[in-house]
């Protein structure tokens, strides 16, 4: 059994621990969170997430494979050998909870498929927002990994003005978090953001449409401003914090929280966790 932090790299045939080499850029990633008891939720659709990335990757996962940078052949099976050996190296930790990352990395001129063991960050229930007010951060804003380091760095500089994460806006609309998706309610009605939006698919927010599916829930899609969320309720909502509630959005909307409501959906959610 083995403890975190830990990285490893995939060298065609098995993943090898090793210090990670400083990339060039960060192609895909994708992180969930592994509980103490070593549970997780929606794996599969992390899974389908990182490997769609990778897909739409230039040069993708055999180029990592086979450690040249050619991008010739297909890469799936390269891609599933990876996630198959990272599922099995997880479930020999014994630390957690854990938060890991898989990624393909751009390195020398070369691809590599990369996991990361992270020690899990502590999670909140309750969050303060803000609007992020510059020009579009995101340059590929659909695939989760080739935006990230900036995306947490404008994170990094809203929290140290009391902000725990910044809404992005699509063309003055609201689309998505830098490291979360946001959420809201109008009286007994979910609504997400338009699908045609530039934002990750973000597979807690998936689980929890599919939740509210499943129980009868109305869901619907806007297209909203900031100011369209006064006297809404609003969740962000991301793998490692679950469903937290918006508290407090710094010079935007009047928001108003249930604390029943959000902590039934934790327990929903919380439900659809499984063994790793």
């Amino acid at each position: 059994m083995a403890d975190a932090p830990a990285t490893f790299v995939w060298t065609g045939d098995a993943l090898v621990e090793r210090d990670l080499r400083p990339h060039d850029r960060l192609l895909v990633a994708d992180s969930w969170l592994v509980s103490a008891d070593g549970r997780t939720r929606a794996l599969d659709a992390h899974r389908e997430r990182f490997l769609a990335g990778i897909e739409e990757s230039a040069g993708g996962a055999s180029a990592a494979a086979s450690g040249t940078g050619s991008s010739a052949g297909h890469t799936d099976a390269a891609a599933e050998a990876f996630w198959s050996a990272a599922l099995g190296r997880l479930r020999s930790f014994r630390s957690g909870p854990l938060f890991p990352r898989v990624e393909l990395a751009a390195v020398d001129g070369t691809e590599e498929l990369r996991l990361r063991v992270r020690v899990a960050p502590r999670r909140r229930e309750s969050t303060v927002l803000a609007t992020h007010a510059g020009p579009e951060p995101r340059r590929v804003p659909r695939v989760k990994g080739p935006d990230l380091e900036r995306l947490l760095a404008l994170r990094a500089g809203a929290q140290e003005n009391g902000a725990d994460e910044l809404v992005l806006l699509d063309d003055g609309l609201v689309s998505d978090g830098t490291s979360s998706a946001v959420l809201w309610w109008r009286g007994e009605t979910l609504v997400a953001p338009a699908s045609d939006l530039a934002r990750v698919a973000s597979v807690t927010a998936r689980s929890i449409r599919l939740i509210a599916t499943a129980t009868g829930t109305r869901v619907v899609e806007e297209r909203a401003r900031p100011g369209d969320l006064d006297g809404c309720e609003v969740w962000v909502v991301s793998a490692l914090h679950g469903i937290s509630v918006v508290d407090a959005w710094i010079d935007g909307p009047v928001v108003v929280a249930r604390p029943s409501r959000a902590a039934t959906w934790r327990k929903r959610l919380e439900a659809l966790s499984r063994p790793l």
